[in-house]
């Protein structure tokens, strides 16, 4: 971390993110609603603003709709460097965990990609997210061992091994920290 000059405020070297994708239209319980996005992209961008994300600053996520391209997409605006972690090869990861009919999302991803340092985990179904979330994590922590993290959940448990839950629980931050901010996407 660097601290800015005069300003007594510490600059991360790495802010890793997760969180809920934007729900799909027949999501029978929203967790991330589309109308939510411009609500979550303002406080992942003040969370960004207070910590002083810029050129000395690496983010780690994802790459998926919802919080992982709202956040990357805001920190390059800042000049940070991006690293994209995919379960899987790019394509197939659009058409998974991207994609969703009617939006942009696909094509945010492909610019983002572009732009980023890309690593892609792939592998057996069962587990490549949850490895996912160990390989985000471990770069983070190759990085800084007490990396800053944004996580833009709703607190619920996931629909599965790998989500945004099994993240939480294996980056091990609790609320109050200052290098955590968890935004709820729900209205």
């Amino acid at each position: 971390m660097t601290v800015q000059p005069g300003a007594g405020v510490v600059t991360p070297r790495v802010v890793v993110v997760s969180g809920h994708m934007v729900d799909t239209p027949d999501r029978p319980r929203p967790r991330f609603p589309p109308g939510q996005v411009p609500r979550v992209a303002g406080e992942v961008q003040a969370a960004l603003e207070r910590w002083h994300v810029g050129p000395g600053t690496t983010l780690v996520t994802g790459g998926a709709r919802g919080a992982d391209i709202v956040a990357a997409e805001a920190a390059r605006a800042r000049g940070a460097r991006l690293r994209l972690v995919l379960a899987r090869p790019p394509e197939d990861f659009v058409k998974g965990s991207v994609a969703l009919p009617g939006t942009d999302w696909a094509e945010r991803f492909y610019a983002l990609l572009g732009q980023a340092d890309v690593e892609v985990v792939d592998g057996p179904d069962d587990d490549v997210y949850a490895r996912t979330n160990d390989r985000i994590i471990a770069i983070a922590r190759g990085i800084d061992d007490r990396p800053h993290a944004i996580i833009v959940w709703n607190g619920d448990k996931g629909d599965g091994p790998g989500g945004t839950s099994d993240f939480a629980a294996r980056l091990g931050g609790a609320s109050g920290n200052e290098r955590l901010v968890v935004i709820d996407p729900t209205p």
